[in-house]
């Protein structure tokens, strides 16, 4: 749904009446409370002003709209555009209106809209909307190295932040209206001559087409997108976009030739495409040395490895391949174990609910007590249910551990996907073991080479293999790389091979 298009009913053109023309208004929007109205009927030209209380500075309005306007009503004539005199004489933008409809939107949207008595027309005023939330630290992405700037719920805000990183005169941002209800603005951000044209076109088609009544953040937008095309596979754990709340992330994003989703009260922006190696990358992995942030990569790949197969491994060995494990090391567990009433299995499951519900819990509660409350129920619960002997202190420490690990992914909607397919890796584990996992690891590995975002696979670069972009895939070379001649005719040679 393109800007220009609009779902309101009223699309009656104003008279040169003003009461009859404020009646119709405030007739449409219910004489809300909420409307505030500045009548001025003794002036020279009657006027009235309108817009929503709490959405326009009021302040803003007296000084540069109601004060100018008594002042200086005798340059008002019927031989002016009364947009372009007012813009000319006080440097307010404005715009005409000629109809209800229009009205309506210019109101809803934060805007101050002027009513003229012996005008057929109406004029609305844009920046003056009431102050925002001011620009802070990220909370959930946060760098120890590097910018300290997040984006907010307003949207102007968040493209002057990318602006400011990206002075190209190719940067291009385009709007979409999304909600029938919400009149949600979407803004696609990217750089003209190094987007893929296919994504593009891409998500201007899933845009235009999308029909929903709502729309409130962008996690809500990337689901609705997820519908459209048939390898999307909109039932996979696995996250197709990423959404980051730091303009430097998306400054980069974009720098590469992808795109960005931007939507007006959300603090959150996603990017398409990504891959499967885009959720273990951060910001931060720029900012310092290539071999530091190479060894963190790393780390993260082996947390994610332990979150989704520790526990799973545990049940296998213990239950059904005991002679993998150490003699002096499975003496132990099964002494830990002597006399818990449960298989491992139950044991594992036990735990991890527990802790999941431990950290919903913690997030849920207010912010001055959920980690205290959070970290003492962990240590005290643990304590007790081991010496209940419900279940063995090993099993404590493996979901300890997996629990930490699954804290380590840079993006938080990855780190979910962990937690969702633990529990059906536990499931395969314990029914036939290693078989049962090893069975499930190749139906994960297949699902995520058939996978694509935005029409681009999801596992690349290692499926299709390419061997330029493993500059920055698992490892970060060094960023001078690519100006290194001996490198460019390494990677020329090994293309010509393939």
């Amino acid at each position: 749904m393109n800007t220009e298009e609009s779902n309101f009913q009223y699309d009656c053109r104003l008279s040169s009446s003003l009461s009859d023309n404020l009646n119709e208004i405030l007739s449409c929007l219910g004489n809300s409370d909420d409307i505030e109205q500045s009548r001025y009927m003794e002036a020279k030209i009657p006027f009235t002003v309108l817009y929503l209380s709490g959405l326009v500075d009021e302040q803003q309005v007296n000084d540069y709209i109601i004060a100018p306007l008594l002042r200086e009503q005798h340059i008002i004539s019927q031989d002016y555009k009364i947009n372009s005199l007012i813009e000319k004489m006080y440097g307010v933008k404005s715009f005409p209106l000629k109809t209800c409809s229009s009205v309506l939107k210019a109101i809803i949207n934060g805007e101050t809209v002027v009513l003229f008595d012996g005008f057929n027309e109406a004029v609305s005023m844009a920046g003056m909307k009431s102050k925002a939330r001011t620009v802070e630290e990220p909370s959930t992405q946060t760098v120890i190295q590097g910018p300290k700037e997040a984006f907010v719920e307003t949207l102007s805000i968040n493209t002057s932040l990318i602006r400011r990183r990206i002075k190209n005169p190719n940067l291009r941002m385009k709007n979409y209206v999304i909600g029938m209800d919400t009149q949600t603005t979407i803004t696609l951000c990217y750089i003209d001559e190094k987007v893929d044209k296919d994504v593009l076109d891409e998500l201007h088609k899933r845009l235009s087409q999308l029909e929903t009544k709502e729309i409130y953040d962008s996690g809500m937008l990337n689901e609705h997108l997820e519908k459209f095309g048939i390898k999307n596979r909109w039932y996979s754990p696995f996250p197709v976009n990423m959404s980051t709340e730091r303009p430097d992330t998306i400054a980069s994003s974009v720098n590469e030739g992808r795109v960005a989703l931007i939507v007006d009260g959300s603090p959150f922006v996603s990017i398409y495409p990504v891959s499967f190696w885009t959720f273990f990358q951060a910001a931060e992995d720029y900012y310092q040395r290539f071999d530091f942030s190479s060894f963190i990569r790393v780390i993260r790949i082996i947390s994610f490895l332990i979150s989704l197969y520790l526990p799973s491994l545990y049940i296998s060995v213990t239950t059904f391949h005991p002679e993998l494990i150490a003699t002096d090391l499975l003496i132990n567990i099964a002494a830990q174990r002597e006399g818990v009433p449960f298989p491992a299995f139950f044991e594992a499951i036990l735990m991890e609910l527990i802790f999941e519900i431990l950290r919903e819990g913690g997030i849920r509660m207010p912010r001055a007590i959920g980690p205290a409350i959070s970290i003492v129920g962990a240590i005290v619960l643990g304590d007790s249910i081991v010496r209940a002997g419900l279940v063995s202190p090993v099993i404590v420490i493996i979901v300890a551990l997996t629990a930490i690990a699954s804290f380590v992914s840079p993006a938080y909607n990855f780190s979910i996907t962990a937690r969702l397919l633990r529990f059906v890796m536990m499931a395969f584990a314990a029914t036939t073991g290693l078989f049962g996992v090893l069975f499930f690891s190749s139906v994960l590995i297949i699902h995520l080479c058939s996978l694509e975002s935005m029409s681009k696979p999801y596992f690349y670069p290692f499926a299709p293999f390419h061997i330029k972009s493993q500059q920055d895939t698992i490892f970060r070379l060094p960023l001078w790389i690519n100006e290194s001649k001996l490198f460019n005719k390494f990677i020329s040679l090994t293309s010509n091979k393939e």
